[in-house]
C-alpha cells in the first residue's frame, strides 16, 4: 500500500505532530489548532474521509497505511487523536510503538469491553450507515450535529460554519464505509492492553462530556506513563471548542520529551 494514498494536510511551522481527526471530518479539522500550537501538524485524511483512498475501510488497513507514512517520515513522532482518531491513534501505538514518540487521546475511549454490547454497536452504525446512504450528507450532518454529544450549537457561528464546511468534504459512501469499518462497533477493545503503552499517554476531555471524561480518565490510570487533563466548559469536541486552551495542554506536554 503506498503512502500517496493518504491525503495529509499540513498546518503551522515548527516541529512535528501528527493528528487523526473525528467521524465525518477531515484532517482539516486541526486547522484551528495550528494557529495555537507552534507546531507543524500533519493531518491525515482518515479512509472513508476526504481526499484519502486507501481499502478496504477497516482499522487493521488503516493502522498500516499510517505506519507506512509514518516509516517515511523521522519517526518516531508525537500523535494526537480525537474521538475516533484517539482509538485509531491508540491502536497505533500499541502495534507500533516505535513510531509514536508521545500519545494525546483526546475524547476517546478504548472500545467496548462487553462482547454483547460491542454486537449491538454493530448493529447501531450498520443502521447509521444506512441512513447516511438513504438521506444523503446535508440531512445526515443535520441530525449528526444536533446529536447530545456530537452537538456543535455551544460554538460561535463562524466556527460552526467552518467545521460544517469541513465535514461536507465527505460522501455518504466513505462515511457509511467508515462507520461500518472504524466504528466502535468494529473496533477491538484494546482496555485491556493499556499496561504495554511503551511512550508517555496523556488523555483529555471536555468537562461536560461525563461519559468520555470517565473512560480518558481511566485510560489515563491504567497507563505506565499516563495522565488526565479535563477542560473546563467544554464538551466532546474540545478541538473546536477550546484550540487554545487545548494547545496549551498540548505544548506543555510535548516539551517534556525535550525538558
Amino acid at each position: 500500500m503506498a503512502a500517496s494514498h493518504l491525503e495529509v494536510r499540513r498546518y503551522g511551522e515548527g516541529p512535528p505532530l501528527v493528528a487523526l481527526h473525528g467521524f465525518t471530518l477531515t484532517g482539516a479539522q486541526f486547522e484551528p489548532l495550528g494557529t495555537h500550537l507552534g507546531r507543524s501538524i500533519l493531518a491525515p485524511d482518515l479512509p472513508g474521509h476526504g481526499g484519502t483512498r486507501v481499502a478496504p475501510v477497516d482499522l487493521s488497513t488503516t493502522t498500516a497505511a499510517l505506519a507506512l507514512w509514518l516509516d517515511g517520515l523521522d519517526p518516531p513522532l508525537p500523535v494526537l487523536g480525537y474521538s475516533m482518531g484517539g482509538r485509531i491513534a491508540l491502536s497505533l501505538a500499541l502495534d507500533r510503538p516505535d513510531v509514536v514518540e508521545r500519545l494525546v487521546v483526546v475524547s476517546a475511549g478504548p472500545g467496548i469491553a462487553d462482547s454483547f454490547s460491542r454486537a449491538m454497536r454493530i448493529a447501531e452504525d450498520s443502521e447509521l450507515a444506512e441512513r447516511i446512504h438513504r438521506g444523503g450528507m446535508q440531512r445526515f450532518l443535520d441530525e449528526w450535529l444536533s446529536g447530545p454529544v456530537t452537538s456543535t450549537s455551544s460554538v460561535a457561528e463562524a466556527a460552526r460554519l467552518s467545521d460544517r464546511a469541513v465535514r461536507e468534504e465527505n460522501s455518504p459512501a466513505g462515511l457509511a464505509a467508515a462507520i461500518s469499518g472504524l466504528g466502535q462497533g468494529a473496533f477491538p477493545y484494546l482496555g485491556d492492553r493499556l499496561d504495554e503503552l511503551a511512550m508517555p499517554l496523556l488523555t483529555i476531555s471536555g468537562s461536560r462530556d461525563e461519559r468520555y471524561s470517565e473512560q480518558t480518565e481511566a485510560m489515563a490510570t491504567a497507563a505506565p506513563q499516563g495522565r488526565h487533563v479535563v477542560i473546563e466548559g467544554t464538551g466532546h469536541n474540545v478541538v473546536l471548542e477550546a484550540p487554545g486552551e487545548l494547545a496549551d495542554i498540548v505544548n506543555q506536554f510535548l516539551s517534556e520529551a525535550n525538558g
